[in-house]
């Protein structure tokens, strides 16, 4: 059975390296969700999921954002959202680093 709860993103293992899965698979219905931090000059690998959507929340600095074939710039404050099968990149533009919380949703586990 699935269970409510609260975590600090801050205390969940990776944080500190950028890179922490603070809602599992396992741990809801339909959706898991990761906070993901990038540094300038670094890039995020080539993404493209058939199976799920995403919902980027951009909490500091401002990257490019490739999406599909058009390139958009981010920053603190924006909300992407990714469509299934759409390429997606992520490069850090800004001096501090680029951080954002990503939620992904996977229609297709709707509970029966």
């Amino acid at each position: 059975m699935i269970r409510p709860f609260v975590k600090k993103i801050s205390e969940v293992e990776g944080y500190a390296e950028g890179n922490a899965t603070f809602l599992a698979v396992e741990e809801a219905e339909t959706i898991s969700s990761n906070y993901i931090r990038i540094e300038k000059g670094e890039t995020t690998e080539l993404g493209n999921h058939p199976d799920e959507e995403e919902l980027y929340i951009v909490l500091g600095g401002r990257a490019k954002l490739k999406l599909g074939d058009k390139t958009y710039e981010v920053g603190i404050g924006d909300v992407v959202y990714i469509p299934r099968s759409t390429d997606h990149q992520s490069t850090c533009i800004s001096d501090e680093d680029y951080e954002f919380i990503c939620v992904a949703n996977w229609p297709d586990k709707l509970p029966k």
